[in-house]
């Protein structure tokens, strides 16, 4: 029988709105020649900031990351 994840484990979905212009993280002034995609592709453990706040929330006090940044009903949320 194949692995199959429990049912609270499961990976959420990717939003699908591109992420906020004023999402930002260290990896985004890197140079590198990685591969093309996201510039917010990074593992878990990154940190992220937002240009308006210059902190890890955003002006409407949520959180600021990955996820929580392409989401559209954020009055902050400004597209690419």
């Amino acid at each position: 029988m194949p692995d199959v994840p429990e049912p609270d484990r499961l990976p959420e979905p990717e939003p699908s709105a591109p992420a906020c212009r004023h999402l930002r993280s260290k990896g985004m002034y890197v140079y590198t020649d990685a591969s093309e995609g996201d510039p917010h592709e990074e593992g878990d453990t990154t940190a992220y900031w937002c240009l308006r706040s210059m902190t890890a929330f955003g002006p409407d006090d949520d959180m600021v990351g990955r996820h929580d940044c392409r989401n559209p009903t954020r009055s902050c949320y400004e597209p690419t």
